[in-house]
């Protein structure tokens, strides 16, 4: 005998441990890096004209300057799996370089899922010649829940909790 127990299950058990797997999936979602599909940006017209720029951007260093002086703004992230994130806060400031020689940029963003880090950087496409802008959710660094406990705890706006965590970010890794 190999001392394996075999019980039966009811339905109810079977639907509470289905339920509480998802849930763990969800919970758990953020651990690793999350690939984007797609993405959508709030354009600013005015600055978009008064830096001379025209849409379509002639390369991926001409929508990086773009998002460093504010002309675009992301406004939607949507994940492989459609979940779509809602950009309250996105601050373009590096708090991070990762990959081959410090090509990918981290950033942090505010979505309506909580505090995030996002990567970019220059992909290829092995179809289609060309690169074009990759992002991806790099790790979720606070739940909606966490962010809005801090801001409260601490009578904080959503701009200054940004703020509090990119200084803390760079500080802690010298980076700015």
């Amino acid at each position: 005998m190999t001392g394996i127990e075999w019980r039966g299950i009811t339905p109810e058990e079977m639907i509470r441990d289905l339920e509480n797997s998802v849930r763990l999936h969800r919970e758990n979602k953020y651990t690793f890096q999350v690939g984007l599909k797609d993405l959508d940006f709030d354009v600013d017209e005015d600055k978009l004209k008064a830096l001379g720029m025209h849409l379509p951007f002639q390369g991926i260093s001409q929508a990086e300057e773009a998002l460093r002086n504010r002309v675009i703004q992301p406004k939607l992230f949507i994940e492989e799996d459609n979940t779509e994130h809602h950009v309250l806060i996105f601050d373009h400031r590096p708090v991070g370089y990762s990959g081959f020689m410090g090509c990918v940029t981290h950033s942090l963003a505010l979505t309506n899922h909580g505090l995030f880090e996002v990567g970019r950087y220059s992909a290829v496409d092995m179809i289609s010649p060309g690169k074009y802008w990759q992002w991806f959710l790099h790790r979720r660094l606070a739940a909606v829940e966490d962010v809005n406990t801090w801001c409260e705890d601490h009578q904080l706006t959503s701009q200054e909790f940004m703020q509090d965590m990119y200084e803390s970010i760079t500080n802690q890794w010298n980076i700015s």
